[in-house]
């Protein structure tokens, strides 16, 4: 594939450089022409952006779509369905997606749909992984993954730093920011875990690979585009950030970002403050 134009990082792989805002789901594609892998972020309870992640994957024609919003374990079964041509309705309750506390099965649909032959994978971790990372911090996903991602490593300071305050920020600032680093660690190991699942798809299907995620771990600094980086050297990656009317991203976040309007939602501070209350 064509790499010219990418910023070479990490010992040789290409993160596609960060772009203005684009005008629509043709230019946001043509900014990513080129790419091995391409994330695709979301806000999760945005419906714009669910039906723009389907047209943007069709345009696309990806041979691999790996989805934070899938357990690992289902992959296996999800392939199978898929390839026996079971229904919409068949594969949610397949993936019990209703119970997983992700938005409506309806809302993400059209985004498998859109690439119906793609290898499909699953970036989601297990209790028994998380609990692990909870007790050894992101090492804890084992020596593999740790030796592949760089997960025994420290991070750096001003990294950490910003991690902090981002979950400080996320927790509507009512947990003490410095009793938040276990959350840090938790959102490496899911950074791993998502480039890893995007990896497995790209080579199962054997060509471009999309990632489905949040746009925090759809960020080319540090999320999972900077841990694949790691660990395929000499991929080009590049990502699609999908933020909201009257919101913008810093430069070096996402190659290029497409807006869509914000859809009325309730406080979710305030939603946190009562469920704290319930537990105190």
């Amino acid at each position: 594939m064509n790499r010219r134009g990418f910023l070479a990082v990490s010992g040789g792989a290409a993160l596609v450089p960060s772009v203005s805002l684009a005008s629509g789901i043709d230019n946001a594609v043509a900014a990513v022409a080129g790419a091995d892998f391409v994330a695709i972020g979301e806000l999760h309870d945005n419906p714009d952006h669910h039906r723009m992640q389907a047209k943007l994957v069709a345009a696309l024609a990806p041979a691999g779509l790996a989805f934070e919003m899938i357990p690992q374990i289902k992959e296996e079964a999800v392939n199978r369905l898929r390839a026996d041509g079971v229904s919409r309705a068949e594969l949610g309750e397949a993936l019990e997606w209703e119970a997983s506390g992700w938005p409506a099965w309806r809302h993400y649909a059209p985004i498998f749909e859109a690439a119906p032959d793609a290898y499909v994978a699953g970036g989601g971790l297990s209790k028994s992984d998380l609990g692990a990372v909870y007790t050894k911090g992101a090492a804890g996903l084992g020596e593999d993954m740790a030796a592949r991602y760089g997960l025994n490593a420290a991070m750096p300071d001003a990294d950490r730093a910003a991690m902090l305050d981002e979950q400080y920020a996320v927790h509507c600032e009512l947990i003490e920011r410095e009793r938040l680093g276990a959350m840090v660690e938790v959102q490496r190991a899911w950074d791993a875990a998502y480039a890893e699942a995007w990896h497995r798809a790209g080579i199962a299907g054997g060509g471009l690979s999309v990632l489905i995620c949040g746009n925090a771990h759809a960020r080319l600094d540090r999320g999972a585009p900077a841990y694949l980086a790691l660990a395929v050297p000499d991929a080009a990656i590049a990502s699609i950030g999908l933020v909201e009317d009257g919101l913008s991203a810093d430069d070096g976040q996402f190659t290029v970002t497409l807006s869509a309007p914000a859809p009325e939602r309730d406080d979710p501070c305030e939603q946190m403050r009562e469920a704290m209350k319930k537990k105190g």
